[in-house]
């Protein structure tokens, strides 16, 4: 069995019900395909504490939350696609506070995959 856990942003609370990333999940379409016939169990479904001015290292609470999933010792943590962002250029990037929660996640020997539904 392997034990996913779901990142996403904390701004998708706004306008996403999470429904799509939990079809995704449940139906083992989109990233989930990868695992194939073999069964999931979703261990966590948590979003960042939000980003702009505030800076990661200030963030409250953060660090409770990357340590409980750290200790969960998830099989991969997914990455909702709400975590990116199209530039002024129009360039699709990975917000920088996703993308430093995901670089502690990968220090701490964690897998992360790209995408949900």
């Amino acid at each position: 069995m392997k034990r996913i856990v779901i990142l996403r942003c904390l701004r998708s609370n706004n306008v996403c019900t999470g429904a799509a990333c939990m079809r995704a999940f449940n139906t083992k379409s989109g990233a989930f395909a990868r695992y194939g016939e073999e069964p999931l169990e979703l261990e966590a479904y948590w979003s960042c504490n939000g980003c702009g001015d505030c800076h990661f290292k200030y963030q409250e609470g953060i660090e409770e939350k990357l340590e409980r999933i750290i200790g969960l010792k998830p099989d991969a943590v997914h990455v909702g696609v709400c975590v990116k962002h199209r530039t002024q250029d129009g360039q699709v990037v990975t917000c920088k506070t996703i993308a430093e929660i995901c670089e502690r996640l990968e220090a701490s020997g964690l897998t992360i995959v790209e995408g949900t539904h």
